[in-house]
């Protein structure tokens, strides 16, 4: 995890994946939401080659990440998750 973003999240009640150890090298960056924040903003890419790597099939680990990660509202402290693109211009 970013160091700096460590404290910052921890400070503010951020809701982290389980198990740290293998999804904190997940996060990318910090984020906000109307009146909420700094929330944690997890790459799926790496979250997804972090289910993979348990021994789950591509599908089956975004089917998984989709329904049980994706798909679930844990409150305000909700982390955000994006597919990093590249911006032409």
């Amino acid at each position: 995890m970013l160091e700096d973003a460590e404290e910052l999240l921890a400070e503010n009640d951020a809701l982290l994946l389980e198990p740290r150890e293998e999804y904190d090298s997940c996060i990318i960056g910090v984020g906000y939401r109307f009146s909420e924040g700094p929330l944690a903003v997890y790459s799926i890419p790496k979250v997804l080659r972090v289910l993979e790597n348990s021994g789950m099939e591509p599908e089956e680990a975004e089917e998984f990440f989709n329904f049980n990660t994706l798909g679930a509202w844990m409150g305000d402290g909700t982390p955000i998750f994006i597919s990093p693109c590249k911006m032409e211009g």
